[in-house]
């Protein structure tokens, strides 16, 4: 995705493209795996705390980003797709970490996870799976 691919998900999503939006959605896109919040950070050193966590915190309320993981007090982002929505996230994936490079992957399934609680309305389910990347193996 380009610069004005991200500028038409953000007017699609009634948000300006600001510079702090468009520069990381383009950070995340560039890392190709969902980035840890101090990659982020580092990232985007020109852009103070405050206003980092409130695009965080805008973008995944539009459903453009999502949380991945969070782990050892560090969090993942990932770029969603587009069947998420700023009413609904769509993730009918696992999140895969690595326990070798701590690379962390969103991995579709192929067949779907059905979770059934006895009187429990289950709203969300978040699969986390560890183990040894392909590249590592």
């Amino acid at each position: 995705m380009d610069t004005e691919h991200f500028k038409e998900l953000l007017n699609r999503r009634d948000l300006k493209a600001t510079i702090h939006r468009l520069k990381l959605l383009s950070t995340l896109q560039e890392y190709g795996s969902a980035m840890p919040n101090s990659e982020i950070q580092k990232s985007m050193q020109s852009t103070d705390r405050v206003t980092l966590y409130r695009t965080i915190e805008v973008l995944m309320d539009q459903g453009i980003i999502h949380k991945a993981l969070t782990e050892d007090n560090e969090s993942y982002y990932a770029i969603c797709g587009q069947q998420c929505s700023k009413d609904q996230h769509h993730h009918e994936h696992i999140h895969f970490k690595c326990n070798s490079c701590n690379t962390v992957t969103c991995q579709e399934l192929r067949t779907k996870v059905k979770v059934l609680i006895p009187g429990h309305e289950i709203q969300h389910v978040s699969i986390h799976v560890k183990g040894v990347c392909k590249d590592c193996k």
